[in-house]
């Protein structure tokens, strides 16, 4: 029950490659809604460092999702992989694409470059 999906962010100029965390979300993991969420915090999540714009992201989820569940963040590994309602969406900082389990959710989305 919910509606959930996995998220993380990636970058071909990050060094490290590797994204900080999987975001979970319960009830907000429709592609309508990340494609929101991504949007509304895309200029202040930084094109060049995954960390940081994984960080700004997290904050624009929170301050949508109301009270203190339905959030988390988890190891980024294939244990935790969303697999149900909405699966795992990438969000690649680095030509602004989402995707999700490999299709094209969005495209042409300007993160901040700073």
């Amino acid at each position: 029950m919910g509606n959930r999906a996995t998220i993380e962010v990636v970058s071909d100029n990050y060094t490290g490659k590797e994204t900080p965390c999987y975001i979970y979300v319960h009830w907000s993991g429709s592609p309508d809604t990340v494609k929101k969420l991504v949007r509304n915090a895309a200029p202040n999540m930084r094109k060049s460092d995954v960390s940081y714009a994984t960080a700004r992201l997290i904050a624009e989820i929170c301050n949508y999702v109301e009270g203190g569940l339905s959030v988390g963040v988890h190891p980024p590994t294939e244990q935790y992989k969303e697999e149900w309602d909405n699966g795992h969406y990438v969000i690649d900082i680095s030509n602004g694409h989402i995707k999700n389990d490999g299709k094209f959710v969005d495209r042409g989305i300007e993160f901040g470059n700073f």
